[in-house]
């Protein structure tokens, strides 16, 4: 007579219901990514938007509920026990909060054989590409063939690590065990019928070959899947500087010692598993690195369970690496000149009069190019349609300039800074961290220098020339007082004395020196010609020399998953722009009989990478200056900046996201399986965590390094419009000029 599961079926509600009532209640951001970027702009979080995979999931839960109160309103007793299922989602859900945050995805299929045989790499946009034509090599019969899909349960750590649920009782792998017996019982039969004539000590020796053969060849379904995530995750595509990922699998119905197969076993000793190739199975599955957990956590009272740790808002480094935009901004009018009395004298500088406004030949109402270079979206909502109202006739550069006045005189940008460097230097010494990080320090790249000495060379558009001379103070040609004249004389707190210290410079006793923008584009030119023409079919560390030191965690020391992450893709993106600045009838191989055999393979890759540059790289998009000549774009300087900040583990500060949100958005950070980052915490705050998890609220902790990025509103140039606007000179600076300049 079969059992009744009724009763069992009401307790598999109770226990939905409370699971439900547990995951409703449950924070999901303290389970996703939040970027050590700090927004001064917005004040939001940089970081994930979702967990993959997620929805579907729990989708499925609230199905299984309906179901459930479908079998007991029938009246209908269940064919088989309802509590199992309940109990694995029960341990699921205990897997996924109990993980070591961002958790990326949900039970993902990470692809097939065929998609995995291709390797990874930068995706292709099917241009001639590489990975175009692999695909295309793949179709026939063969490919209708169903593919063995590679599933992860649990994708954590940003996508550093995947866990795997194994639900198969001991008796399942004994089932497979005596399987594996009986064909090699099989196989021993016919050989030992064609060899009866055979010597025993023959014999013997056939004995132990067969016992190495065995012990060699053991496998069964929980090897079997090991063996296929480490083959998987080597193989899946991997956003730029991730390492491979880890693999835990949890053994949710194994216990980790033989006596807890048995009830009441205290008491009995030298209890062995019921076969020995259950512990060996253990040992191969190790040696291969992966991370073996066992039990259900049944330990683990669910409603006491709160998450993983969520990180404090990120505190900067003492070593600012400062943005383009951060040293024009810091050498503006806006920021130095006394701040005006209220918003018609903020007008009155920057915007013009009624009877000056301009139209263009075509008699529409004139609009420059926006703070980023880009332009207006041509979208237009009923906001920018008030704001155009507003500002009618006024060009883009008199609007930005007013509202970054309107700003100034709310959040004083030195001030809010010094504030900010302060408190990053409170904490550090409260911490005692390192003292070789206690003194406050800035630095640049060579590229940013020199865009903002040519941006800011331009006579006609600077007034007095008291930003130009900031400038040549701040990069060290010219010897003086950054603050003379400034609303922040003696009151430059963290900034007193400023100068900025120049990557590649500093130590060489070399000095910045300007150079010419045909000289600029000649060194590009030959920094081009040195790239590894294969970086763009890969996103692998060795493919792109990316000189970064991992320690024997595969954690770069005091550096957040950001930075090693950023620095990559800048990395890429870089290689990528120059690249494609090549001719296409250039050869990278010197050895003439190798170049007509290679000549196309160049072209096609020179081609490519000009195919493949992002958007806000491709040369229709590039900005350019309306005043000034510049010799790298803005975006190509800016990309420079974030490379060198992230590799230097200090914290860019930027004004303005242009660069940065092009950044985030591109392709290459949203590959399935990963977020942009992964958080680097002290091995033993995860310790603590871990034993803490199930009693405890989480507490807010940082994690391990520095923020990688700050943003501060945007500040222009302003001194030559205020200064032409107080003569009543409502006329724009030309390019004319440029004729007779010549660069120092």
């Amino acid at each position: 007579m079969s059992q009744d599961f009724t009763p069992n079926l009401r307790h598999a509600q109770i226990l939905l219901q409370d699971l439900l009532n547990h995951i409703e209640s449950f924070d999901l951001n303290k389970l996703m990514y939040k970027a050590p970027i700090i927004d001064r702009i917005k004040f939001e979080s940089w970081g994930q938007d979702e967990i993959m995979g997620f929805k579907k999931w729990i989708d499925g839960i609230y199905g299984h509920f309906k179901l459930l109160e479908i079998m007991l309103n029938s009246s209908m007793p269940p064919k088989d026990d309802p509590l199992p299922t309940i109990y694995n989602l029960i341990t699921f859900w205990k897997i996924i909060i109990t993980s070591e945050s961002p958790i990326v995805g949900i039970k993902l299929s990470m692809g097939g054989d065929k998609r995995l045989s291709n390797g990874f790499g930068i995706p292709s946009k099917g241009i001639n590409g590489f990975r175009s034509k692999v695909l295309k090599k793949e179709k026939g019969p063969k490919s209708k063939q169903k593919e063995k899909e590679v599933w992860v349960d649990v994708i954590a750590q940003g996508g550093k690590e995947w866990k795997r649920i194994y639900s198969k009782k001991i008796s399942h792998l004994l089932a497979e065990f005596r399987e594996a017996d009986s064909y090699i019982n099989s196989d021993y039969d016919t050989e030992s019928d064609s060899n009866t004539s055979s010597s025993s000590s023959s014999s013997s020796s056939s004995s132990n070959s067969r016992k190495i053969t065995t012990k060699l060849e053991l496998d069964n379904s929980l090897i079997t899947t090991a063996k296929d995530l480490i083959s998987a995750a080597e193989k899946v595509d991997r956003i730029p500087g991730a390492p491979i990922p880890k693999i835990t699998i949890h053994l949710t119905r194994i216990p980790s010692s033989p006596k807890d197969l048995y009830i009441n076993s205290e008491s009995i000793d030298n209890i062995d598993w019921p076969d020995e190739r259950i512990p060996k199975s253990f040992d191969i599955i190790r040696k291969m690195g992966v991370n073996l957990i066992f039990g259900d956590l049944s330990e683990l009272n669910l409603p006491e369970l709160k998450g993983p740790e969520i990180p404090l808002e990120p505190i900067p480094s003492l070593k600012f690496n400062l943005d383009i935009t951060t040293l024009m901004g810091l050498c503006s009018d806006v920021l130095h000149y006394p701040l005006p009395k209220n918003k018609e004298e903020a007008a009155k500088r920057s915007l013009r009069p009624i009877d000056q406004l301009i139209e263009n030949p075509k008699g529409k109402d004139f609009t420059g190019r926006g703070r980023d270079g880009t332009g207006k979206d041509n979208g237009k909502g009923k906001k920018e349609e008030n704001f155009e109202k507003e500002f009618k006739g006024q060009s883009q550069n008199s609007i930005e300039l007013y509202k970054c006045i309107l700003e100034e005189m709310e959040r004083p940008f030195i001030t809010e800074f010094n504030k900010i460097i302060k408190d990053s230097l409170s904490y550090q010494s409260k911490q005692k961290m390192n003292e070789s990080s206690s003194k406050v320090e800035f630095w640049t790249t060579k590229e940013a220098a020199q865009y903002t000495y040519e941006a800011l060379s331009s006579g006609p558009a600077h007034g007095e020339g008291q930003e130009q001379r900031r400038m040549r103070i701040m990069l060290g040609l010219e010897k003086g007082d950054f603050f003379e004249n400034s609303r922040y004389k003696n009151n430059e707190g963290f900034l007193k004395d400023f100068k900025v210290k120049i990557f590649d410079l500093e130590g060489k006793e070399e000095k910045f020196k300007p150079k010419s923008v045909n000289e600029i584009l000649e060194n590009v030119k030959q920094y081009a010609k040195t790239l590894n023409f294969d970086s763009d079919l890969s996103n692998s560390i060795s493919q792109l020399d990316i000189d970064i030191d991992i320690d024997t965690d595969n954690k770069i020391k005091n550096k957040t998953g950001l930075h090693q992450t950023l620095y990559s893709i800048t990395k890429i993106f870089l290689n990528q722009y120059y690249i494609s600045l090549l001719p296409l009838n250039f050869n990278s191989f010197s050895n003439e009989k190798m170049i007509t055999k290679n000549e196309n393979k160049d072209k096609l890759i020179i081609s490519q990478q000009t195919n493949n540059l992002p958007n806000f790289l491709q040369p229709r998009k590039l900005p350019t200056p309306p005043i000034a000549k510049i010799s790298l774009p803005f975006p190509v300087v800016s990309l420079h900046s974030l490379n060198q900040g992230s590799k230097e583990n200090m914290t860019t500060i930027m004004m303005g996201t242009a660069t940065l949100k092009e950044v985030w958005g591109q392709s290459l950070w949203r590959i399935r399986g990963w977020e942009k980052g992964w958080y680097n915490w002290n091995s033993s705050l995860n310790d603590e965590n871990n034993n803490n998890n199930n009693n405890n609220d989480c507490q807010e902790i940082r994690e391990n390094g520095f923020a990688t990025v700050i943003i501060f509103p945007y500040r222009v140039f302003g001194e030559g419009k205020r200064v032409r606007f107080l003569k009543g000179d409502y006329s724009y600076p030309t390019k004319e000029w440029w004729d007779d300049v010549q660069v120092d």
